[in-house]
């Protein structure tokens, strides 16, 4: 049940996004983020806003006002004004006002005491006891305007205001003080459903927008880098990073540029080490007769005649050389009496003698990335008309590479002397070719084969 889950979830690409929708996600919550400060701030602002509009709104009143019983006067003010200011703050982005207003004044530092209407419409004071609201006063008479909360944090809250009002010149000091009230965000998206839904769609389509298009500039040229590390990575070192940037991706491609040019070093140089090696062995190898001393080396020169008639490219002409090079390694499994012998060889000498390609195969198998050269050495005795061994290959079937061993292997062979018989000349050599052209030669090469000949 477990492995069915997951599976199903494999088959979506959220389950494992990529980093264009990485920053897709990233970008829409970063979105919410910005959009959900901006309301915070627009709240506070207004907020401050309209408190510094009602604080010049009354003290413009206050200004006109006579000297004789302000407080009375002033509370008359507020009423009439309350109006003005509930239009003011509505104007201010939805905050409210409860309008409910009360008045303090203090005469000459004295006790603070408030100014109120009674039941019977008249207009009393009494003293302010409550320890906390006389020092917030005394705040408010020293810093103008205090308010209770200065933080906002999206949810719905009250602040109460208190602001001096006190008249210039005037020995009493009037604080006056109501409360605001601020909506919340899902207040606010409440009465505003369409434009909430305009806003997030605008969000989620400039989101996409931005994700899709940091993804260009940052995730498509890793994806590029990716893909040209994993061509590095298969053995094609010679291969090099195009990112024309200089950013930390353009100094990641030059690092990897260097880093490859390091391995190509590193394997060219143990590269041509084990083919100096296994060149040896191959000398060794011919040198056990005399009739063989330097056959591998002819074999592998008119191999490469063949091969740059046939327009092979670098890397072709390498595996080409190597192979040729090589294709007898496996006599080291073969006795030498056999090989040097000078009669025919009996069914089982012949038989031991057909070992050594597999022979060889073995021995290279065992060396890394060298898998490419084993089918010229395997294949390097299969015969056009499939009469060959060890597979009894036939036509295109044969590898290329080991068909062209087998040309260049032949032709030496008849060119030079052997236990069992003298060279043939050249003209004896390619009449041979001729005779066994779709028989034992793939036609096609015996043709380039007369080419060469002419050359050496």
């Amino acid at each position: 049940m477990k492995s069915f889950l997951y599976s199903f979830f494999k088959s979506f690409n959220f389950w494992s996004p990529s980093l264009g929708r990485r920053l897709t996600v990233a970008f829409t919550f970063f979105g919410i983020i910005i959009g959900y400060l901006v309301f915070v701030y627009s709240a506070v602002s207004s907020t401050n806003a309209f408190i510094m509009t009602s604080a010049d709104l009354i003290r413009h009143h206050i200004s006109t006002l006579s000297q004789k019983a302000p407080g009375d006067e002033l509370l008359k003010l507020l009423n009439q004004k309350s109006n003005d200011l509930s239009k003011t703050a509505k104007f201010f982005q939805g905050i409210s006002s409860r309008f409910n207003f009360n008045l303090y004044f203090q005469d000459n530092g004295g006790t603070w005491q408030h100014i109120f209407v009674n039941s019977k419409g008249v207009y009393c004071s009494q003293a302010v006891t409550d320890a906390a609201l006389f020092l917030d006063l005394e705040a408010a008479k020293r810093d103008k305007i205090v308010t209770s909360s200065i933080l906002f944090y999206g949810r719905q809250d009250n602040v109460n205001v208190k602001i001096n009002v006190s008249p210039k010149g005037d020995s009493f000091a009037y604080i006056l003080t109501f409360d605001i009230d601020r909506p919340g965000i899902l207040k606010i998206l409440q009465k505003n459903i369409y434009k909430g839904i305009l806003f997030f769609v605008a969000l989620l389509v400039v989101s996409h927008f931005l994700g899709h298009f940091f993804s260009y500039w940052i995730a498509r040229p890793i994806e590029a880098l990716s893909r040209e590390a994993a061509i590095i990575a298969s053995g094609h070192f010679d291969h090099r990073f195009t990112v024309d940037r200089k950013d930390e991706i353009g100094m990641l491609a030059q690092s990897l540029n260097s880093m490859a040019s390091h391995i190509i070093d590193g394997t060219k140089e143990r590269e041509d080490l084990l083919i100096g090696i296994l060149i040896a062995l191959t000398r060794a190898i011919d040198a056990k007769s005399k009739w063989t001393a330097g056959h591998s080396e002819r074999v592998t020169h008119y191999a490469e005649e063949i091969g740059r008639i046939l327009q092979f490219d670098e890397e072709q002409m390498r595996v080409l050389c190597i192979s040729a090079i090589l294709h007898d390694i496996g006599k080291i499994a073969v006795p030498e009496q056999i090989l040097d012998k000078p009669g025919k060889l009996t069914g089982e000498e012949f038989d031991e003698v057909k070992k050594h390609p597999r022979a060889g195969t073995k021995i290279i198998s065992s060396i890394p990335s060298y898998e490419t050269i084993i089918s010229g050495i395997l294949y390097h005795h299969e015969r056009w008309d499939g009469t060959g061994y060890p597979d009894g290959l036939k036509g295109e079937g044969i590898p290329l590479n080991a068909r062209i061993i087998c040309v260049a292997d032949v032709y030496d062979a008849l060119a030079a002397d052997r236990p069992y018989r003298k060279a043939w000349n050249k003209e004896q050599a390619l009449s041979f070719f001729e005779e066994q052209k779709e028989k034992m030669f793939d036609p096609q090469l015996v043709d380039i084969l007369y080419q060469v000949a002419v050359k050496n």
